[in-house]
């Protein structure tokens, strides 16, 4: 809605201290935004005394409300955002006023496609700052890459805090499913944002027999939107979670024992709450997208992947499954 995007100088016409207003456009999904959020607090840090609202998209908007230095969120699906890449006299003037009283903007939101000459004033005096969104087209991660663009030199990794209420939702959970404090937990993610990066179901499957039967474990399988056609079959594996939000998500992988996963922002999200365990590796490359934190061992057959770059999905024989379980044993699990 348009009345979204209000802004108020002050109230009841008393003055108030004047704060300038940093807008970041930010069109990422959860991977990306995950990576994207040690920028982001860079931007806050460096404008403490400020205000920043950070337009975002899908799971986006939820990590970037968790930041208390963040003062609003607004939804990049909205109507307003859509009209940048048309002509500026489509903006009411309400919308208007919302981009010509921003200060500062940091953009990775189609660069080379934005009308900022003519939408922002701000652009003829340098304090529009547009980057392009990152693909892999440097060869750095992707962490590095953002804080790069707003001026830090120093990687560090995204971190997910548990708020109060998905601690409670977590041990009610944990009390649902009849499992006690010392109940060994596996939480696998065989999905991903696309086919090419997921491993073989049937890989996924052993390790889950594995667990149970070696290590006398119980199996968490976690489903995105993308996977929920296959949910059937993975109860046949263990129990299985889907449509959770992204700290429920996050809830979970801060207490499982050990994790594996594909190449996914749900990855990310495990190393962000500091897991352990297993990420596998296909057609992307680690040095740009392995996710940072937690104690997550990156598998990828680089040989394989060479001679067979065209191969859609990650097979048995390019990662066996064995050499899953061989690198759990050797972290300790």
């Amino acid at each position: 809605m348009v009345n979204a995007l209000r802004c108020y100088p002050g109230e009841g016409g008393k003055s108030t201290k004047v704060h300038r207003r940093i807008l970041v456009l930010f069109p990422g999904s959860l991977g990306d935004v995950l990576c994207f959020l040690p920028a982001l607090r860079f931007i806050c840090t460096a404008n403490s005394e400020n205000t920043v609202e950070v337009v975002a998209r899908g799971d986006g908007l939820p990590l970037a409300q968790r930041l208390p230095e963040v003062a609003r969120t607004l939804s990049l699906e909205n109507s307003t955002f859509a009209k940048l890449f048309s002509s500026p006299s489509s903006l009411n003037a309400e919308e208007e006023y919302f981009f010509t009283s921003t200060d500062e903007i940091f953009s990775w939101f189609g660069q080379g496609r934005l009308k900022i000459s003519e939408v922002f004033p701000q652009a003829e005096k340098g304090r529009v700052r547009s980057f392009a969104f990152f693909v892999g087209q440097e060869d750095c991660h992707a962490t590095a890459y953002y804080l790069r663009c707003v001026g830090g030199d120093t990687l560090c990794c995204p971190s997910f805090v548990l708020k109060t209420e998905e601690k409670q939702w977590l041990d009610a959970y944990w009390q649902q499913c009849g499992w006690s404090a010392d109940s060994r937990i596996l939480v696998l993610h065989p999905g991903s944002g696309g086919k090419k990066k997921r491993w073989a179901s049937e890989g996924f499957t052993q390790i889950a027999q594995w667990w149970v039967g070696r290590r006398n474990g119980k199996v968490l399988i976690l489903l995105g939107p993308a996977e929920e056609q296959e949910t059937d079959g993975w109860r046949l594996v263990g129990k299985v979670e889907s449509a959770l939000s992204v700290g429920q998500v996050a809830a979970l992988l801060s207490r499982a024992e050990t994790y594996v996963g594909n190449d996914s922002g749900v990855s990310h999200l495990a190393g962000a709450v500091g897991a352990r365990g297993v990420v596998l590796f296909g057609p992307t490359h680690p040095q740009q997208w392995r996710p940072l934190g937690g104690a997550l061992s990156v598998l990828q057959n680089v040989s394989y992947r060479t001679e067979h770059s065209d191969v859609v999905g990650i097979t048995l024989t390019e990662i066996p499954a064995e050499e899953v379980i061989a690198t759990l044993i050797r972290m300790g699990v």
